[in-house]
């Protein structure tokens, strides 16, 4: 019995694969002899042309990109030493001394570093009256050379700021300022350019001279653009 029901009837055919099995088999031997056969050299020339389009369109922006954020790098690490030192003022309760300078920042020689106008690095030290502390680990406070951001960074601004004790902002005779002290940030190539000031009450901002009087970050009306230029 059981032979009889599995032995096929004569004259019957095999059970075709449905319709949509054949048709998907069919297309995956395509998909398998083309991935043999490789790519044509109309189709690497085409693929090389796209590739040389979007590099010659990318590449300039994206350097353009690169030297923007390193004057806004530049601008923020500069405002943290300043707000650094006005912080270190007051819980010293003595004068702490912000400087530019174009020595190397470091507690060894912070005594006998020399304050620039426009220099390429930056400095905080403690101080005795205007003279820093006798102690070249208690002098010394922080620094930071701008060449580990980039050596075309270029920042303008007065060779030191004095903060005191309680916070007030001295010039480096020990007298207090009626005006806003500015540094400006850039690069060359840079379509940017970045101001930091300092308040005569010891507020320490950042700003974009390129933005309208009353947006956020504007340095106009408080900063013009004669003391903070645009790029």
């Amino acid at each position: 019995m059981l032979s009889l029901l599995s032995a096929p009837r004569a004259g019957l055919r095999p059970a075709r694969p449905p319709r949509g099995s054949r048709k998907l088999g069919a297309a995956l031997r395509f998909l398998e002899r083309r991935t043999q056969r490789g790519v044509t050299l109309l189709e690497l020339m085409i693929t090389v042309a796209i590739v040389g389009i979007v590099a010659a369109i990318g590449i300039p922006q994206m350097g353009q990109w690169i030297r923007n954020s390193s004057v806004n790098s530049a601008a923020e690490i500069l405002q943290n030493g300043l707000r650094q030192a006005e912080a270190e003022a007051i819980r010293r309760n003595l004068r702490v001394e912000f400087m530019l300078t174009n020595g190397t920042p470091a507690a060894s020689g912070i005594k006998t570093l020399t304050a620039t106008t426009n220099g390429k690095n930056w400095a905080i030290r403690a101080l005795d009256g205007l003279t820093p502390l006798a102690d070249e680990n208690a002098a010394y406070v922080n620094g930071f050379q701008l060449k580990e951001v980039s050596s075309d960074i270029t920042v303008e601004g007065p060779a030191s700021v004095l903060f005191s004790g309680s916070g007030r902002v001295l010039d480096n005779k020990g007298a207090a300022i009626s005006s806003h002290q500015v540094y400006r940030i850039s690069r060359s190539s840079a379509e940017k350019a970045l101001c930091v000031f300092v308040t005569p009450g010891g507020g320490v901002k950042l700003c974009n001279p390129a933005l309208a009087s009353g947006e956020p970050f504007a340095c106009q009306p408080q900063i013009s653009l004669v003391k903070c230029p645009k790029a």
